[in-house]
């Protein structure tokens, strides 16, 4: 039933054809002027069914129809400026836009009178016998005095002119045009303050600047004072002592305050500078697919980290790769040594692998980031401008691609998740060094170095994980500054995300650049006091190709190579046959380089260093270790420690100097009062002392004042010399002993 109906409307609407659709036409008035494509037009005539435009600077000629018009109307690209021929230096209204409220009722007002007018059509004359009448009748409906016969004949005419464009802002009120534009100033007033202002954006003080215009005006009238007529110029121009007067100190400083910020900034800071000052921010669209663009940069942490022996080493530093597509944070390595190519590769591995967080207690999310990246964004610090971060580029398969010098602003979002990283996390920390110190002098305490860095590395991936993966970033969604959860976006961005197979680990060990040349002893090979070895050796010493040590040849070196993250093991290269081979510490060394990584065998040797002087082998470096964690226990003891760091110093000197060879009694070297080492308790080591040569037993020390020899147990009175000095003391009163037993 319900299909007849349709059949028939169908079968209806074929019979019917509109040949021809007669659209709208629009009046518009001869040499209009218009912008077309924001270009100026003027409007020439009418020809058939399209107007002629002529382009005002070219006098190119541009043929638009009607409904071409309204089609660049309606985008905003034909707009009417003028309507009508009228003069080239009469200002046009203001836009509706900025047009305030109280303008706009001033601006209906107006428009109350004009359509009264307009409303007489042919009737409408210039006459005010015509128009008086209307303008009485509508201020006695509005309650107000009738306005000017010649205001309203202004205001049809703007009406003509602007009234189709602008509407009711046609009657604005143009007050910015209003007053003379000319300088009220003499020509040599003009010409002093210009070098003036040279000075003052030179660097100079407003007082040196306005010196010279002062020095400029007298110069002048020095050099063209004769020939003018001063008695014409006027107070103005002329001073009490008949020289020219210079411009005021207040035009000077309104004259400089009017530069602007820019020229100012350049001139007197610099153009970098300026252009940091000044400089506006565009949102960039984001990237389509994960790792995509990756940014890196590094940054010291605000918290103190100690060992397990309660050594404190310092503030950390972090290196950080966060993916723009997604907000979350690919990777990141944490270490006491510098920002350096090794730690740019640790925290390369961690952001291209898969991360193991089954070590890990207590983290409820997941950290699903591993891919190959495309473009790594860098800054221009050194460890990141090098060659050998272009030679991983090439190895790995990205672009590095290097922001602008001393642009933070380039890897904005990088840089904030620092602060977030350390407001939210590490000042709650025990140990935390804050921001500044200014943020620390209003705490008393803020706790001792506790963490250590595996501590500190579980905390912040914790962290990573649980809050800033999950927490809102106004950086993502559609709409940008709504924001979206990190998580979430990757999610939905890794379903169609594909990335190549992840490169191999020897390449990323060849990447760190941690290379030697060693020969192979039949104990193995030495490579920094560490002693590695492997069965598979003998098959290289045994080799035909291999030279042994022998008088007049060398020994056959070989290529070893080192993850610097982890000493436990190296890499050696036969170059006879393209093998690689995996050595493992020895042994004896293998507790000791066991999670050791380069930068702490670096550092634990040089303090082993300063205490033997020389040579040192594992069992030193051990002993070295121990000797480190016993002293900071000792030293955590005590509550003064500049008064601990005093004795310590006393009892180096003393051990030193007891050491050194010289022709002087030993007895010379002892002093009662370097004695009781830095004061500690009953449990704290004994210091032990170096036995005479040969076995003879040191006589006590003697005085240091001269007497005679003290007298002998087996003598029953004093000698005369200590009768004397007795004698002597009980004349002058002395209380104080003088170091003899009686």
């Amino acid at each position: 039933m319900s299909a007849a109906p349709s059949q028939a409307l169908e079968a209806t609407s074929k019979n019917i054809v509109v040949e021809h659709v007669e659209l709208p036409k629009f009046a518009l008035q001869l040499f209009s002027r218009v912008s077309i494509d924001g270009r100026g037009y003027r409007t020439r005539q009418k020809l058939g069914r399209e107007w002629l435009f002529i382009d005002i600077q070219t006098e190119d000629s541009k043929l638009l129809t009607d409904a071409d018009i309204a089609g660049l109307q309606a985008c905003g690209e034909f707009v009417v400026l003028e309507s009508g021929l009228v003069s080239e230096e009469t200002a046009g209204p203001l836009s509706p836009l900025v047009c305030s409220e109280k303008v706009h009722q001033s601006n209906l007002r107006k428009s109350d009178y004009v359509s009264a007018c307009l409303a007489l059509g042919d009737d409408l004359r210039r006459s005010r016998s015509v128009l008086n009448p209307i303008l009485r009748e509508v201020a006695e409906r509005r309650g107000e005095k009738p306005p000017g016969f010649t205001s309203v004949l202004n205001w049809l005419q703007e009406h003509r002119q602007y009234g189709s464009s602008y509407g009711t802002a046609a009657y604005s009120d143009r007050h910015d045009l209003k007053g003379s534009r000319r300088t009220k100033l003499a020509s040599w007033q003009e010409a002093a303050i210009e070098p003036g202002i040279n000075v003052y954006l030179a660097g100079a003080s407003k007082d040196l600047a306005y010196a010279t215009v002062c020095e400029r005006v007298r110069e002048y009238d020095k050099e063209f004072g004769s020939a003018l007529d001063k008695d014409g110029l006027g107070p103005r121009f002329i001073q009490g002592n008949g020289n020219l007067m210079p411009p005021s100190r207040r035009t000077f400083e309104r004259r400089c305050a009017a530069v602007d910020r820019f020229t100012r900034d350049v001139a007197r800071r610099g153009e970098r500078y300026a252009r940091s000052r000044n400089r506006t921010y565009a949102t960039v669209a984001l990237p389509e697919r994960p790792y995509e663009q990756v940014e890196v940069d590094h940054g010291r942490l605000d918290i103190l980290i100690a060992d397990e022996s309660g050594i404190v080493f310092g503030r950390p530093d972090i290196i950080v790769f966060r993916d723009r597509a997604t907000s979350m944070i690919l990777g990141f390595s944490i270490g006491f040594e510098e920002p350096s190519y090794a730690a740019f590769i640790q925290g390369l591995r961690h952001t291209i692998y898969p991360k193991n967080l089954s070590h890990l207690t207590g983290i409820e999310n997941k950290w699903p980031c591993f891919g190959r990246i495309e473009n790594l964004f860098v800054d221009n610090a050194l460890h990141f401008i090098g060659h050998n971060i272009e030679e991983a580029g090439r190895e790995l398969g990205f672009n590095v691609v290097r922001c602008a010098p001393r642009s933070p602003w380039l890897k904005g979002s990088l840089e904030r998740f620092f602060g977030t990283l350390n407001v939210g996390l590490l000042h709650s920390l025990p140990g935390t060094t804050l921001e500044n110190v200014l943020a620390r002098r209003d705490h008393e305490t803020l706790g001792d170095a506790t963490l250590t860095l595996t501590e500190l590395e579980g905390l912040i991936t914790k962290w990573i994980c649980d809050i800033y993966h999950v927490q809102v970033t106004k950086g993502l969604g559609i709409i940008r500054g709504v924001g979206d959860v990190p998580i979430k976006v990757w999610n939905r961005k890794a379903k169609t995300y594909q990335t190549a197979p992840l490169p191999s680990r020897d390449t990323f060990i060849a990447l760190a650049g941690d290379t030697i040349e060693r020969t192979i002893q039949r104990d193995g090979v030495v490579w920094d006091y560490i002693k590695y070895e492997d069965a598979s050796l003998i098959s290289i010493l045994t080799d035909t190709r291999h030279r042994g040590r022998r008088p007049g040849q060398s020994t056959t070196k070989y290529k070893l190579v080192r993850d610097p993250q982890d000493l436990r093991t190296i890499n050696l290269i036969n170059h006879h046959t393209d093998e690689v081979l995996t050595l493992q510490a020895t042994h004896a060394h293998r507790k000791y380089a066991d999670g050791l990584t380069l930068h702490q065998h670096r550092v634990i040797i040089a303090r082993a260093k300063e205490q033997v002087r020389g040579e040192c082998d594992v069992d030193q470096l051990m002993r070295t270790k121990a000797q480190l964690a016993e002293l900071i226990c000792q030293l955590k003891n005590k509550p003064i420690r500049k008064k601990v760091q005093r004795k310590l110093a006393r009892y180096l000197q003393r051990e030193t100097a007891k050491k050194l060879s010289s022709t002087i009694s030993a007895q010379d070297f002892e002093d009662s009062s370097a004695t009781g080492f830095l004061d500690l308790a009953a449990d704290a080591p004994e210091i032990p002392k170096d036995p005479p040569l040969g076995g003879a037993v040191l006589a006590p020390p003697r005085p240091r004042w001269e007497g005679p020899p003290s007298p002998t147990a087996d003598s029953g009175a004093p000698s005369d010399g200590l009768s004397d000095l007795n004698q002597f003391k009980k004349s002058k009163n002395w209380s104080v002993s003088d170091g003899r037993t009686s």
